[in-house]
């Protein structure tokens, strides 16, 4: 067996090595092993996790929430499970879960400045097929860990990826489990996800019983587009929450298996998993001597309750996936004009003016300042101005912006070309084609092309320094369902993997070439609000469905799948006007990050009402809450409310870091029948003494903290969709 790359440490003195790191709260640490066989352990806070190289299977040896190194015991033992590999790839028809050669340990730097965080590399050789893998672990001192695959094709001929699932093994084995569980009739594990996978019904979270069978959750390829890659699992005995998400754009699966045998009162019950992307098999054609990079896998372990697991996710997110915001901050409160209505520039001149009242502070024109109208759809692609409707071009638009004092700019369905546009009657063959050879999706381009991404690429370019953007945002009309065809060596590789690696590349390069510009990403609402392209981004449109009381349902579940400063809702849009009062569709803007559109037609006056609470909405947005959002914690009291369209009540709460300062939205959703909620706040101090505001009446009074959230305050609501606003502020 190798040693460690870079020792020459014999086999006589091989010892336990150990790399630690350490600071304020956060703290990593690598033990590897080389004998008896190698073992490597990973710990990160509280969590422990363990894999090795055991007769040539590189297997899970074991998760462990509360950071005990199972040196002596209570390691899982591999022979006992059928699928203990720590990842699961399968080339050339074969599952190569066996025959590995242990090839090298690494421990490459991490982030500057910042020793908790620790990457490690796992060298694996294949006895049998030409096939190295490569195995990637990051940890930054949170519960969560990531892994990734490279995988090498060392033989002289294509190699034929079926299946790459970045993560799997034995998650847990729990014994005694029926002596645990007594006699109720709560399943062993429970897994929470997002139910909807359709246009508007993101976010829609449920917990669903797992039974003592294959359960497997599925996006992008055997679903729909718009369910976000992330699982909670939840031991209904022991207690241990597991959360993951999939940095990845393209059809994913993950799958579970608990095996639970009811024969005895002492039987354990043991949970496999696995995790990656998924899409009609081959995935990816190697050619010899090339390597490829599956998606990163995020998978962490808290002992706690599911807001424990979702704030340790968001701060995962916040310090190892997401970039730093451009211009110094994120959270821009944003308004802009879309095809909705007559895209005129005097409709456009009056939106500005509007946007202003308000407080904006970045203004974009949406789909429709290229086209002729009604054709914004049909014309995409054709990324120049549409003289006939602006003569003078959009920079009038832009200076009024700017004199305004707020940022400009544009939208674009990049990744798309119209059947009606230039560029299609040119290059028709630039068209994505489907499993069937017809190029019918959507009119999707086929980014698997080098002549095609470097078009998009450069669209995008002179778009941003054509018209001097400060914000740039991209849409995705459309989906490639099982993926796009296309033909190498042989085989037909399924398009997803090469048109993602090639899309991440793309803005890679455009966020490190346009340092300051703000990049949103949308999908026909939320069609891609996966890690692997919002870590790219600023932000993200998380929906177009803004219509109460489905819009809390959407809001309370994505700021459990991405951090509330990274999600986006709207105002005055997209039918939201249609249900609930001013107040409700505006608070729920509060916990998330927010856009406003229209509020009242060309040729006439500002309701005086509207204006001063659009303004106090946006002021208390401002000023209270977007100082303390990027860092802030979220609760989510009602995690999992009644159906899509739900009844009760729906209550969110947002809270700083240090506890002094925070916000709770509580909402009476449909077919209300209890009017009063006893609310027990959590992210405040019981030691502190606090100023609370009631925004329904204005009044304030001061209450301690041990009783807002030990004995709790009643909120009393009774018509349906109505809400109400507390503010709290530390005062000693």
């Amino acid at each position: 067996m190798a040693a460690e790359k870079g020792s020459k440490r014999t086999r006589a003195n091989r010892q336990p090595r150990k790399t630690t790191a350490g600071v304020e709260g956060s703290w990593s640490d690598v033990v590897f092993a080389e004998s008896p066989e190698p073992l490597v352990t990973y710990r990160t806070a509280w969590v422990v996790y363990e894999e090795s190289l055991s007769k040539g299977n590189f297997v899970g040896r074991g998760w462990n929430g509360s950071g005990y190194v199972n040196f002596y015991d209570g390691r899982t033992n591999p022979g006992e499970h059928a699928a203990p590999q720590a990842f699961w790839l399968e080339i050339d028809g074969q599952l190569l879960a066996s025959d590995w050669q242990w090839a090298g340990f690494e421990r490459r730097p991490g982030v500057k400045g910042r020793p908790a965080d620790i990457h490690t590399v796992i060298t694996l050789k294949h006895a049998i097929r030409p096939v190295t893998v490569k195995v990637h672990t990051k940890l930054d001192g949170t519960p969560v860990l990531a892994r990734w695959l490279e995988v090498t094709n060392t033989g002289t001929g294509p190699a034929a990826v079926a299946a790459a699932f970045s993560w799997s093994g034995v998650l847990q084995k729990t014994k005694r489990w029926q002596s645990h569980m007594g006699a109720t009739k709560l399943p062993l594990y429970s897994v929470g996800y997002m139910a909807g996978h359709h246009w508007g019904t993101e976010g829609d979270f449920r917990w669903y019983d797992l039974p003592a069978a294959r359960y497997c959750v599925d996006g992008r390829y055997r679903r729909d587009r718009h369910r976000h890659p992330m699982f909670v699992l939840r031991n209904n005995a022991t207690g241990e929450h597991f959360i993951g998400q999939l940095a990845w754009s393209g059809g994913y699966s993950f799958e579970f298996d608990v095996d639970a045998d009811r024969t005895t009162t002492d039987a354990a019950a043991q949970l496999f998993f696995r995790a990656g992307p998924d899409a009609p098999a081959p995935q990816r054609i190697l050619a010899a001597g090339e390597t490829v990079v599956t998606p990163e896998m995020h998978l962490g372990l808290v002992l706690g309750d599911l807001d424990t697991a979702i704030n340790a996710m968001h701060e995962h997110l916040r310090r190892s996936v997401f970039r730093p915001q451009p211009r110094g901050h994120g959270g821009w409160i944003e308004s802009g004009i879309g095809p909705e209505i007559a895209m005129t520039a005097e409709q456009i001149t009056h939106a500005i003016d509007s946007a202003a009242d308000v407080g904006a502070e970045v203004f974009f024109i949406d789909a429709g300042w290229y086209a002729p109208a009604h054709k914004w759809c049909s014309t995409v692609g054709d990324w120049d101005v549409d003289r006939q409707r602006f003569p003078q071009g959009l920079k009038p638009f832009r200076d009024r912006v700017h004199k305004h004092g707020m940022l400009w700019g544009l939208w674009m369905d990049a990744e798309r070309i119209g059947n009606e546009s230039r560029v299609i009657r040119e290059h028709p063959d630039w068209l994505a084609p489907a499993y069937d050879g017809e190029r019918r999706l959507g009119g999707l381009i086929d980014l698997t092309k080098h002549e095609v991404a470097a078009w998009m690429e450069a669209q995008i370019v002179r778009v941003i320094e054509t018209h001097e953007l400060e914000f740039f945002r991209l849409d995705h009309n459309t989906h490639p369902g099982p993926g796009i065809r296309s033909e190498r060596d042989g085989f037909v590789e399924n398009g997803y993997w090469r048109y993602y690696e090639t899309l991440y590349g793309i803005y890679d390069r455009l966020r490190v070439r346009f340092p300051k510009v703000i990049f949103e990403n949308c999908a026909g609402g939320g069609g891609r609000t996966d890690i692997g392209l919002v870590r790219r981004f600023s932000h993200t449109w998380v929906t177009d469905w803004q219509i109460a009381p489905r819009s809390f349902t959407i809001t309370n579940g994505m700021t459990m799948a991405l951090p509330p400063e990274y999600v986006d809702r709207l105002i005055g849009g997209q039918s939201g006007h249609t249900a609930a009062d001013f107040d409700f569709q505006a608070r729920l803007l509060l916990f998330v990050r927010p856009t406003f559109g229209f509020f009242y037609p060309v040729g006439s006056t500002w309701n005086p009402s509207m204006l001063a609470r659009a303004r106090r909405w946006v002021g208390v947005y401002r000023d209270f809450v977007r100082p303390f959002m990027s860092t802030g914690r979220i609760y989510h009291h009602t995690p999992e409310v009644s159906g899509l369209d739900p009844q009760g009540w729906g209550v969110l709460e947002l809270a700083s870091a240090d506890r002094t300062r925070g916000i709770c939205g509580l909402f009476q959703l449909s077919a209300p029948t209890q009017p009063e909620y006893l609310l027990r706040l959590r992210g405040l101090d019981v030691s502190k003494r606090y100023r609370v505001t009631w925004d329904n009446s204005g009044q304030v009074c001061e209450v301690d903290g041990f009783t807002l959230m030990k004995q709790g305050i009643p909120v009393r609501l009774e018509g349906a969709l109505t809400s109400e606003l507390l503010l709290f502020e530390a005062v000693r």
